[in-house]
């Protein structure tokens, strides 16, 4: 059972990551495309951050807060924070540096100019959305997830506290102070996500409920997708519509997986376990192949099919090349162990 739901977490992590890539995919402005490429945007963009949090969730909780027998014991806190500084925060700071480095180098080519004056890499830090590797907003809401982990713990002790704790996202979920600083304002609107992972990998939902009803899980989730389109294109509170699409797309990510798990158990193996190194590095292998279309004659099918396949598979074969190399602070400053 543990190397079944090993496998179709991975399976769910590959296909998470392959939605962010589609979602930098965009050759021309984001959301201005082609009909067909505007889809893809659209449908990425409304679950796949939200989705890789609740899995980082349910991750966390089984391999650092799970605590019963036969199991590693609970992490210290000190050790958790430490540990996920090195793993997030060095290589965040690391891509960080180079951004920085290739918009000075390619000013005409960035959409996002920057100096390189101690003012805007303190403004980069305190505010990772405006970081030239905006990617670093992730890393960094990520990381105050980890540092929230003693309320996790107190919060998944009893009932009560579970549930309640549960309630008091979904609230800050909608209403929420807009705080850029350090990413406040998105710790408070993503919360909601890393908690339940943390809450239905310590439940067991999926065994228990989602295993054996995997293609009701699929078609649920997919007619709860369709729901939230047909309320955007109505008269409906648009923040809700974006929250049921985000249930909606979650929901049929997760039956998609266990169906993938049980038909197509190799299903994104060639990248699935490289979908850290993919977020870090695949920006900038679509940051060069936009360059190249800008200045080369290329079909717009094509190109973004290249972009695609660049954002997947150029981190993958970067990251086997320094595992050959296997030097420890070189791996790190990619987020390799």
């Amino acid at each position: 059972m543990a190397k079944k739901k090993i496998n179709w977490l991975l399976i769910l992590q590959g296909w998470a990551m392959l939605w962010v890539v589609i979602g930098h995919s965009f050759l021309g402005k984001a959301g201005e495309g082609p009909e067909w490429e505007n889809a893809l945007f659209h449908f990425a963009y409304s679950f796949h951050m939200p989705l890789f949090m609740l899995v980082s969730g349910w991750l966390f909780y089984l391999t650092r807060l799970k605590s019963k027998e036969n199991t590693p014991p609970q992490w210290p806190y000190y050790k958790i924070v430490k540990d996920k500084a090195i793993r997030l925060l060095l290589p965040g700071l690391v891509f960080s540096l180079i951004s920085f480095a290739l918009k000075l180098a390619f000013p005409g080519e960035m959409s996002r100019q920057v100096d390189m004056n101690v003012n805007d890499v303190l403004h980069a830090i305190l505010y990772p959305y405006d970081n030239p590797f905006r990617e670093f907003w992730f890393i960094a809401t990520l990381f105050w997830f980890f540092l929230l982990t003693p309320i996790w713990r107190v919060a998944l002790k009893k009932g009560w506290t579970k549930w309640g704790m549960l309630a008091v996202l979904v609230v800050l979920h909608f209403w929420h102070p807009a705080v850029e600083l350090l990413c406040i304002g998105r710790v408070f609107s993503y919360a909601l996500w890393f908690y339940l992972g943390l809450l239905i990998s310590e439940e067991e939902f999926v065994d228990k409920y989602l295993a054996d009803a995997k293609w009701m899980v699929l078609i649920g989730g997919t007619a709860v997708y369709a729901i939230s389109r047909l309320m955007v294109h109505g008269e409906w509170n648009l923040e809700a519509a974006s929250f049921l699409g985000t249930m909606g797309g979650i929901i049929l990510s997760f039956g998609l997986a266990l169906i993938a798990d049980k038909y197509i158990p190799k299903l994104f193996c060639g990248f699935r376990n490289y979908t850290y190194q993919i977020f870090l590095m695949g920006i900038l292998a679509q940051m060069f192949v936009k360059i190249m279309y800008r200045h080369i004659s290329m079909s717009y099918v094509g190109a973004y099919l290249f972009c695609l396949l660049a954002g997947l598979y150029v981190p993958v074969l970067v990251s086997k090349v320094i595992e050959k190399i296997n030097w420890k602070p070189l791996s790190l400053c990619v987020g390799l162990k």
